[in-house]
């Protein structure tokens, strides 16, 4: 179990630079987890995709459905205490560290393509490539 940044979630289900890679790291471990925040910001990329023409309304419905699917029942609510303190201490946004926190909570590893996240918490997270080489 891991848990998976946005970022990973959006290369996973809309073809990308990192597609390949966030292919790889589900191959290693499919049993993905994120805060509830996920969504709000998985809808915002897909609203993008739409803007850009990259994607149809259809399309963006089918892939949010699908995404929804996967993450089912893997889904976590984190404390506000905990991350506004991982905010203080590293001056990462408190989406980025709500991530952060479920990974601590879980104790289990972070997956992002997050430089900033990864450079002040490098205890708890593993970048994309590295993950995936793994």
């Amino acid at each position: 179990m891991i848990v998976v940044d946005t970022n990973i979630i959006s290369y996973f289900f809309i073809r990308g630079e990192e597609t390949e890679l966030a292919e790889k790291v589900f191959q290693r471990d499919h049993h993905w987890v994120a805060p509830l925040l996920w969504r709000s910001e998985f809808r915002n990329v897909l609203a993008l995709c739409l803007r850009k023409d990259v994607i149809s309304l259809e399309d963006a419905i089918q892939i949010m459905n699908k995404a929804e699917l996967l993450m089912k029942g893997n889904e976590y609510s984190v404390s506000s205490f905990n991350t506004l303190r991982l905010v203080s201490l590293s001056g990462c946004s408190a989406y980025d560290c709500e991530f952060v926190a479920l990974a601590q909570q879980l104790n289990i590893s972070l997956v992002t393509l997050d430089k900033k996240i990864l450079k002040n918490f490098p205890e708890i997270t593993m970048g994309l490539d590295k993950f995936s080489q793994k």
